[in-house]
């Protein structure tokens, strides 16, 4: 069990966009260029916790998308739903030229984005992407139907959603269920709903930036389908696929997969 008031939570930053809709970052005020960190299904910016000591030369935005987190309920639950929401938190903190990060339901946030942002995002890394990230009638699906609030971070369902193919240290993983059980269930259902209608091959043709795809080969979310279909999406992409990592490899390995970011974002001349 964590505090909500936790040293991770306290270093955040709540503006209210036009609109009226508060949202919160960690800004690590880093003096080299900006990136922009998005995380994924039921996280928050702490998702990325463990890459910032990797990535200190950067100026870290790291926002909590809107409805998780710190941040309130946007206008809705869709990728592109929330990638308005953030090119408005762009816009408020007047940053132009910039590379954006996404892991997962992140990953799309940030296609969408660029595609958007054609002449303000110079590089886009893709952590566990998918561009038709359906989950149909899976039992995963099931799962996400049945909850109820208050939902019980130490139940079974969270568990399993933050279990990794490789060790995470037991403390940041019980933070994030923490995290997660915040997020009602409402939240969780109608985001659900919105996968099923999310198709960005699109968004991912009118991305002009270089891309980077990691995945892991033991994802349990997007196999190696989700992959391929990444690898033939944009203009210029480049894929690295980590033998034995699962759907968070910046949790399992976050210097290794930092260190690709790091090579992948100088070779865009973002340094």
């Amino acid at each position: 069990m964590c505090s909500i008031e936790d040293e991770w939570h306290r270093r955040k930053r709540r503006v209210e966009l036009p609109g009226g809709r508060p949202i919160a970052f960690v800004d690590s005020g880093g003096s080299g260029p900006p990136l922009l960190l998005l995380h994924g299904y039921s996280d928050t910016g702490r998702s990325f916790s463990a890459l910032e000591p990797f990535l200190a030369g950067y100026r870290l935005i790291i926002p909590d998308l809107p409805g998780h987190g710190a941040s309130a309920m946007g206008d809705g639950m869709r990728v592109s739903d929330f990638a308005a929401s953030i090119d408005r938190l762009l816009a408020f903190l007047g940053l132009s030229q910039l590379a954006v990060i996404g892991h997962s339901m992140g990953a799309m946030t940030a296609i969408e984005l660029a595609a958007r942002r054609r002449n303000h995002v110079r590089a886009l890394v893709l952590l566990s992407a998918s561009l038709r990230p359906d989950f149909g009638s899976r039992s995963l699906s099931r799962g996400i139907r049945a909850l109820r609030d208050p939902i019980d971070p130490a139940g079974q369902f969270l568990r399993d959603w933050y279990s990794c193919s490789r060790p995470v240290k037991p403390g940041f993983l019980s933070k994030m269920r923490m995290d997660a059980a915040r997020m009602p269930a409402a939240v969780w259902h109608g985001i659900l709903d919105g996968f099923a209608e999310t198709d960005l091959r699109h968004s991912a043709r009118q991305v002009t930036a270089p891309v980077l795809c990691i995945g892991g080969s033991a994802d349990p979310l997007f196999d190696s389908s989700h992959r391929e279909a990444l690898a033939q999406a944009f203009p210029s992409v480049r894929s690295i696929t980590l033998d034995g990592y699962g759907h968070n490899p910046h949790w399992e390995d976050p210097q290794r997969v930092s260190a690709f970011m790091v090579s992948f974002l100088a070779e865009a001349g973002m340094v």
